[in-house]
């Protein structure tokens, strides 16, 4: 009688070698993988943009900034003390985005140990891995591996997984 092969424990997935094919799970060591969010000034969005960029000046130069996702929720905006904001990720700090809102969109942790992304109903809009159309707010939209949030004039997040 055939046997029905072992799931993954954390999403279900059948299992097919030593990592869960659908989330990451590491069955030798038990532990998912860790996500972050590499966020860069991206000259291709910036120039994409049109009318939208006029008036604003790409950054010269600016190291990508790495942030590892943790917990359920990661904001995504500009720091305000006058509103006691402060984001996970903050699109204030140099090269600070002029065009994103303070309370811009959120990364959000889904129970197969993925990522989804939610605008939080921004001025200019959230995208999706060059897409000429903004994401639908406050609708999760899944991530993957490698996709690519972009929003303001200039910032574009990488999210990336690694083992």
């Amino acid at each position: 009688m055939p046997t029905c092969p072992e799931s993954c424990p954390r999403c279900g997935e059948p299992r097919f070698g030593p990592f869960c094919g659908q989330c990451g799970y590491s069955y030798s060591t038990g532990r998912s993988p860790m996500w972050c969010a590499v966020i860069t000034p991206d000259r291709e969005y910036f120039e994409t943009a049109g009318e939208a960029t006029q008036g604003f000046t790409f950054p010269a130069s600016s190291p990508a900034r790495r942030v590892t996702l943790t917990g359920t929720s990661v904001r995504i905006g500009r720091h305000s003390r006058s509103r006691a904001l402060t984001p996970e990720i903050d699109l204030a700090v140099p090269p600070a985005d002029p065009c994103v809102s303070r309370e811009h969109a959120r990364l959000l942790a889904q129970p197969d140990g993925s990522w989804a992304v939610v605008d939080d109903g921004s001025e200019n809009g959230t995208y999706l891995n060059g897409g000429a159309m903004p994401i639908p707010i406050r609708q999760p939209i899944p991530l993957a591996d490698g996709d690519r949030v972009h929003l303001g004039v200039w910032t574009t997040i990488t999210l990336c997984r690694s083992s």
